[in-house]
């Protein structure tokens, strides 16, 4: 009863701000998209009966062009739309039509999102409340089994999954990539009892991904920690807290979990276990389809079902397998059109927030963007990582990580506009400095 109220309370204030404007209908829709209220309750009859993912993402598109948002349409957004085009031809060309049109369905509506969140975003303020909103909203029930494990189960794997990130391989990717968000959001806070909180969050989502058992995950936490540490202005710093957390989360893990990720490093093919050998492949088995239709790929998210057609070990890895890869299946599915266009989106979402990270390296724009610019960097570096190994390339966080990365170009450059308006005094006080960079990881 307890979480019917607070699911339903956090609703009808969602419900409100959703009327209220079209910002108000994007936080509710992420709410519901991250949060999942009817998997977090026990009776989720109701919720299903009510269907708010969809109804909120109905309202959302509708409610979008009426709002104060700014609809650009550039380099960006539009390799977003040539993607999704490219992805509605291999759809539309495939021999597995009628499997792959639901998914199709369900990318274009995130493709959508993603562009109404970068328009909707106008200002540092709308820029905060998304991140907190995507952060608190999948970092809550992330966090709590995070910490529960890591109290009263050291070392145990947790088997608990996230419909929406897809097998442990996606939960400990996405898991780190909301991990940095968080410390971003500690380094960003004005009060000091909300930097520990969201610390507290990283910790516990941190440990999250680890206790998956992901080798994939193991590696991608690997990325984490070295990005962040090069791209931190105090690196001693950030590398003595990351040793802490580290030593903590580490130090708890048993044999079973050291005798897993031994075999990551396994070159011999005759010492590879099953797991590994079977990637290799299912990649393979990818380039086969790629170069039977180079041009749109088998279809759609079809890899899947027309593994079987394509499997020359003849059923040795069993049937239907997944890809296991993003980007082996973009190139299986879309083909090479797709894949280099897939390849640009994240190229320029990296150079977008390099860009602002210099930018407030030289007190061209506020501080607060320097430390969202440096976690969304870390985040792509994870994904980059971690998504070689499982198939996330349509997962809807990844791409309005995409997308928060296009609306933090946006926001600087509006912010760099407005400083260049005011006297050069108001520069050095808005601008980067060391201390705020240190106030914590």
């Amino acid at each position: 009863m307890l979480r019917m109220i607070f699911v339903g309370g956090l609703s009808v204030a969602g419900i409100y701000g959703a009327l209220y404007s079209g910002f108000g209908a994007l936080l509710f829709y992420l709410w519901i998209g991250y949060f999942r209220p009817e998997t977090w309750v026990w009776d989720s009859s109701l919720l299903d009966a009510l269907d708010l993912s969809f109804f909120s993402g109905a309202w959302l598109l509708l409610r979008a062009p009426f709002s104060d948002g700014r609809f650009r349409f550039d380099l960006r957004t539009g390799l977003v739309f040539l993607f999704l085009l490219l992805s509605l031809g291999s759809m539309l060309t495939s021999e597995y039509l009628e499997y792959s049109q639901p998914f199709w369905t369900e990318f274009a509506k995130t493709a959508l999102v993603t562009y109404v969140l970068v328009s909707l975003i106008t200002d540092r303020t709308r820029y905060r409340l998304v991140m907190l909103v995507m952060a608190l909203s999948l970092g809550f029930e992330a966090a709590k089994q995070g910490w529960t494990t890591l109290v009263f189960h050291p070392g145990s794997k947790n088997f608990n999954p996230f419909p929406t990130l897809g097998d442990e391989n996606g939960v400990a990717v996405f898991m780190l990539m909301l991990s940095v968000l968080f410390i971003a959001l500690s380094q960003t806070a004005t009060r000091r009892w909300e930097r520990w909180t969201h610390r507290f969050f990283a910790v516990g989502v941190a440990y999250r991904a680890i206790s998956t058992y992901s080798r994939g995950g193991f590696l991608s936490a690997g990325a984490l920690v070295l990005v962040w540490v090069l791209r931190s202005k105090q690196k001693v710093r950030s590398a003595v807290a990351m040793a802490i957390v580290g030593g903590l989360v580490l130090s708890v893990l048993p044999q079973s979990f050291w005798e897993r990720m031994s075999t990551i490093q396994v070159a011999d093919e005759e010492q590879q276990d099953d797991s590994v050998r079977s990637r290799l492949h299912f990649w393979r088995v990818a380039l086969d389809m790629t170069n039977a239709h180079p041009v749109l790929g088998i279809g759609h998210n079809a890899f899947n079902k027309a593994y079987d057609a394509y499997d020359f070990s003849y059923g040795r890895y069993g049937a239907g397998r997944s890809v296991h890869s993003s980007w082996f299946g973009v190139l299986a599915e879309l083909g090479y059109p797709a894949f280099f266009v897939y390849l640009s989106i994240l190229a320029l979402a990296a150079f977008g927030t390099e860009s602002v990270v210099r930018k407030a390296k030289a007190g061209k724009v506020p501080a607060e963007l320097y430390h969202y610019g440096v976690a969304l960097q870390t985040g792509l570096a994870v994904f980059l990582v971690g998504g070689s190994f499982v198939p996330t390339q349509y997962t809807e966080m990844l791409w309005h990580w995409i997308g928060l990365t296009f609306a933090l170009r946006h926001v600087a450059m509006e912010s760099a506009a407005s400083q260049a308006a005011e006297p050069a005094t108001v520069h050095a006080a808005a601008g980067f400095q060391p201390a705020a960079a240190a106030r914590g990881i």
